[in-house]
C-alpha cells in the first residue's frame, strides 16, 4: 500500500479546496495510508513537503499553481535525485491552474483519485532560480519584466474567475500596471551567449503557460532544456499585441522576439526588474536560471 501526504490550501477555490480534499481523502484511504495537512501561511507547503520527503511515497498538492510550486520547492530543497523523492501529484483548486493544461492533468477529484492508483510518474525537468542568496524551483515558467508586472497585478486584485475570463476581468488593473512600469532593459546571457537587450524575458519549461497562453510551440518539459523568449522594449499597444499572439499562435513565433533553448540563463539590470515563478511574484533581478533534467516524478492523472 502506498502512503500519501495531501497538502491542501484551505483558502483556494474560495473554500472549494477543502471539499475537493475530502473527496480525495475518501477515495485514497481505500488504497493506502493518507495524511492530510492544511497550510496556514505562505511557505508552509514548502516546509511540509521538505519535512516529509523521506516519509511518504507520494505528495499531492491541492490548491492553485502557487501551492504546487511551494510543494515542488520543498521537495527540491532536499537536494535529492528524483528516484529518492516522493512522486508529485496535483489536484487543482486555484484560479489559473496552468499545470493542468500544461501536463494534461485531470481536475475532478473522484477521477483523479481513481487514476492515482495506477498513474505513471515520468520524470520531468525543473527550473531552478538563484537570487539574493536563495534558490527556488519552478515547474511551469519564469518571467521577468512585463510578464511579472502582469502577474503582480493579477495577484493584487483576484477576481475569482478562472482562465481567460479571470484575465479579462482584471484587464483595467493589468493595463494600468503596464502603463506605470518604466521597463528597464534586461541584460541576459543564454548559455554564455548574449541575448539582445529586452524589456521582458520569459523562460518556460512547458508549451502552455497561464490563461492558455502558448509561449513556445513544442516546448518539452522532458528535453533537458528551457525555452527562452526575449521581448524587446516597445510601446504598450505593441506589447498588448504580442500578448494577444500568445492566445492565437505562440509568443515565440512573433518576428520581434528572440527564442532560444538553454540550460543556464543569467539575467541582470541596472533598474528594478521584478520576476515571478509559476504565477507568483518572487523578487527582482539579478537572477540565474538553470534546468535540472528529470528532477521530479510527476504523476499523470
Amino acid at each position: 500500500m502506498k502512503s500519501y501526504l495531501v497538502i491542501t490550501n484551505p483558502s483556494s477555490g474560495r473554500g472549494g479546496g477543502l471539499r475537493r480534499t475530502e473527496v480525495l481523502r475518501t477515495h485514497l484511504s481505500e488504497e493506502g495510508r493518507v495524511e492530510v495537512v492544511e497550510t496556514t501561511h505562505r511557505g508552509h507547503a514548502t516546509e511540509l513537503a521538505a519535512n516529509h520527503a523521506d516519509q511518504v511515497d507520494r505528495v499531492i498538492a491541492v490548491g492553485g499553481d502557487g501551492t504546487l510550486n511551494e510543494v515542488l520547492c520543498g521537495l527540491m530543497s532536499t537536494g535529492r535525485e528524483a528516484d529518492h523523492l516522493p512522486e508529485l501529484g496535483f489536484l487543482p483548486s486555484g484560479t489559473a491552474n496552468a499545470a493542468v493544461r500544461a501536463f494534461g492533468l485531470g481536475s475532478d477529484p473522484a477521477e483523479v483519485s481513481k487514476r492515482l492508483v495506477d498513474a505513471s510518474a515520468p520524470p520531468v525537468d525543473v527550473g531552478m532560480v538563484e537570487y539574493d542568496g536563495r534558490e527556488r524551483a519552478f515547474l511551469l515558467w519564469f518571467g521577468a519584466g512585463y510578464d511579472a508586472v502582469v502577474i503582480r497585478a493579477l495577484n493584487e486584485k483576484r477576481t475569482g474567475l478562472m482562465g481567460v475570463s479571470g484575465l479579462l476581468g482584471n484587464a483595467p488593473n493589468v493595463v494600468s500596471a503596464l502603463a506605470r512600469y518604466d521597463a528597464p532593459l534586461i541584460e541576459a546571457e543564454v548559455d554564455g551567449s548574449p541575448l539582445a537587450d529586452c524589456s521582458t524575458v520569459v523562460i518556460s519549461n512547458v508549451q502552455e503557460i497561464a490563461f492558455r497562453g502558448v509561449l513556445a510551440e513544442g516546448a518539452d518539459p522532458g528535453d533537458g532544456a528551457l525555452d527562452v523568449v526575449g521581448v524587446p522594449r516597445a510601446h504598450i499597444l505593441r506589447l498588448l499585441a504580442l500578448g494577444l499572439r500568445m492566445f492565437t499562435s505562440s509568443l515565440s513565433s512573433a518576428k520581434a522576439v528572440e527564442h532560444r533553448l538553454a540550460q543556464r540563463v543569467t539575467l541582470r539590470s541596472d533598474g528594478q526588474v521584478p520576476f515571478q515563478l509559476d504565477g507568483e511574484p518572487v523578487g527582482t533581478l539579478p537572477a540565474v536560471v538553470r534546468v535540472r533534467r528529470g528532477a521530479i516524478r510527476l504523476l499523470r492523472t
